[in-house]
């Protein structure tokens, strides 16, 4: 134990200010811990960013045709992502991503359709995009993205329908 000038000597350590020369390194090291912990909380939120990119694919016809000789379902192949959308406005998506870094993102993926010419130039799209999964990804993973829904969608536009745009947005550490 260490004296403070002008107090009593002590062996408890209370309001007469006494030191413990051992507890004092620790708690030095316990704020040292966690001023660091505060400053890598503030740099990771300051970090966070939305990284969004868009792909987009040609309408192939599907094989399964019902009895008025109309496809019934369109299908979209992207680079690791399929898409299929029936008549009815009914839609399947199923995407790889992967993530690239050992920090995390969050990602979302989504879809909207349109027609345009081919090859997909000058879409104007007729859907807003619809998202079907959310998922956490840290650790360079690759992680399925799928899901199913319904869009609101007329015979005549499905008929034109020729472009889909797979839509993957990441908030987080995304690269």
């Amino acid at each position: 134990m260490m004296r403070i000038p002008g107090r009593q000597n002590s062996s408890k350590y209370n309001a007469d200010m006494i030191v413990d020369e051992r507890a004092s390194p620790i708690r030095l090291l316990i704020c040292l811990l966690a001023t660091a912990g505060l400053l890598w909380s503030v740099v990771a939120v300051a970090e966070k960013k939305i990284v969004e990119k868009k792909y987009t694919a040609v309408a192939r016809k599907s094989i399964e045709i019902p009895g008025d000789g109309m496809p019934g379902k369109l299908e979209f192949r992207f680079d690791g992502a399929s898409v299929w959308l029936k008549e009815n406005g009914e839609f399947g998506l199923e995407a790889e991503i992967k993530h690239s870094g050992l920090l995390c993102g969050d990602y979302e993926v989504g879809i909207r359709f349109g027609i345009g010419i081919p090859a997909c130039a000058n879409v104007s799209w007729i859907t807003e995009p619809y998202y079907v999964s959310k998922k956490k990804q840290c650790n360079n993973a690759w992680m399925v993205h799928g899901g199913t829904g319904e869009i609101s969608i007329v015979p005549e536009d499905f008929a034109q329908l020729s472009c889909a745009q797979l839509i993957i947005k990441c908030t987080g550490k995304c690269e």
